[in-house]
């Protein structure tokens, strides 16, 4: 915290808005040794274009590494958490997954 004095309006409090590097709980999965044949899962937020950069992904995925299918989820918006209904079908389905935004 820094503080500022304004002899004319009193005193000006600055904030820093960052917080300290967090341990990372949950490490990212390993990767796949190869996505050919597999089934891959993208999660969207609902955000604008995600649905246009999901689609563009999928189709370079097919074609560069040959993957069997995509299987899309959704989440009513960005701030609220996936339904379990929608995370349950992703586990059951997919090989991998992509998570992502729009905008």
């Amino acid at each position: 915290v820094q503080t500022m004095l304004d002899s004319n309006k009193g005193t000006v409090v600055l904030l820093n808005p960052t917080a300290p590097p967090r341990d990372i709980e949950h490490p990212m999965a390993e990767r796949l040794p190869d996505m050919g044949g597999k089934t891959i899962g993208f999660l969207w937020n609902n955000k604008p274009n995600g649905d246009v950069l999901f689609g563009r992904l999928e189709a370079l995925l097919r074609d560069k590494y040959e993957i069997k299918d995509a299987i899309y989820g959704q989440k009513p918006t960005a701030s609220i958490p996936v339904s379990k209904d929608v995370l349950d079908k992703m586990v059951d389905s997919v090989d991998a997954a992509v998570v992502g935004l729009g905008d």
